[in-house]
Parts: structure tokens; C-alpha cells; sequence
């Protein structure tokens, strides 16, 4: 029997195991207007669009989860007065302290720039409103805050990064990769070499 690493890992949320990961099934709630629970939506949005989402493991521990997707897999987020492009990912939440939230943005963003995305977006709570990225955090991470506002009782940001840009990506990576430390993630990327010149450029 091998023994459990307590190493912490992160892998794609798959739709069989969403309903089983701590707090992901609340946020699936709210972003959809509970129109879906975790584990249909992820199969939905796994089966017509792609990946939407990472959960970061230590043995069975649950350790923190990003989720997003397309702007129609997210009803909600037509609630606030921001102008949410309809070809743009948006980045509904990311749970865990704050160097795991950074590790899954950063994977979030990898896979994203691996499929050709362009365009992704944040609706970012000010005063860390529940199940919102923390504007904070995505000002610290090097996202553009391009608008605020108050409404439903606070206020929130629309952030947003540019992943079809390959001088914002590095610079993006720039201010991920100076807090924390990110594993070599398999795959093939469409700019190669890009996040490891951005990790270099900082030695």
C-alpha cells in the first residue's frame, strides 16, 4: 500500500467528484441562481465548452478550488452593472488561503492560455462579500480593476487580464510567481517558455 503524499496537488475538478468537494457546491449555487447543482453543471459545462475549474489537494484534504467559465454558465453574473463580455471567461471564485488562491489563478489562467482564450474577467468583492475574489487579491496579482461600483449592498469591481497579450500574461505571471511556488505543470503551451522567462526575469 503506497502512503499518502502530503504533498499538496492540484488537478481538474471532475463532475463525479464536485459534489464531495467542500464549499464548491454553495458557490455552484449562487453563480448560477440555483439553476444547477455542482456536479450537473460541471458535466455540462465539461461536456460543451471545456475544463472550468482546479481543486488543490493535500492526501483527502481539501485545500482550496477555482471555478469559472463562460458568462452563460454563470447567470448571476448579469446582476451587476458591469459590462461582462459575452466572449469572455469569467473568473466566478477561488477558495483557500491566499498562496493556494494564487497557485489555482495562476493554473486557471495557464489552462485558459493553452485554449486560446482571450479575454478574462472578474466580478471582485471590495469588502470580501462571500463566494467573490477578494479585489485585492487580483489588484496584488497584476489584473486591471476597470470599474467600480455599489450595488446589492456593496461595493464591486470588474478586473479583468488580457491572456491574448503575451507582454500582460508575463507580467501577470511576474506578480503570481513572486508569492508563490508553482509545480512544472505537463502539457503543451501555446507561448513557450513564457511563465518560466517570467519566473527567471525576477533571479
Amino acid at each position: 500500500m503506497r502512503p499518502t503524499s502530503f504533498v499538496p496537488t492540484i488537478h481538474e475538478i471532475a463532475p463525479e467528484e464536485a459534489a464531495e468537494i467542500p464549499g464548491l457546491g454553495p458557490v455552484i449555487g449562487y453563480w448560477t441562481e440555483d439553476g444547477a447543482g455542482p456536479r450537473e453543471w460541471f458535466e455540462e459545462v465539461l461536456g460543451r465548452w471545456g475544463t472550468a475549474g482546479f481543486v488543490v489537494r493535500r492526501g483527502e484534504e481539501v485545500q482550496g478550488f477555482v471555478v469559472y467559465g463562460p458568462r452563460g454558465y454563470l447567470p448571476r453574473a448579469g446582476r451587476y452593472p458591469f459590462s461582462v463580455e459575452e466572449d469572455a471567461v469569467l473568473l466566478a471564485y477561488a477558495a483557500g488561503d491566499q498562496r493556494t488562491r494564487r497557485r489555482l489563478i495562476l493554473r486557471m489562467l495557464r489552462d485558459l492560455r493553452q485554449r486560446g482564450a482571450g479575454r478574462t474577467e472578474a466580478i471582485a468583492s471590495d469588502t470580501g462579500v462571500r463566494f467573490h475574489v477578494p479585489t485585492r487579491l487580483l489588484a496584488e496579482s497584476g489584473w486591471h480593476l476597470v470599474r467600480r461600483c455599489w450595488c446589492l449592498g456593496g461595493f464591486y469591481t470588474l478586473a479583468r487580464v488580457d491572456l491574448g497579450s503575451t507582454v500582460e500574461v508575463a507580467e501577470l505571471a511576474r506578480h503570481l510567481l513572486g508569492r508563490v511556488r508553482i509545480p512544472a505543470i505537463k502539457g503543451p503551451s501555446p507561448v513557450p517558455g513564457l511563465f518560466s522567462r517570467a519566473a527567471g526575469s525576477r533571479s
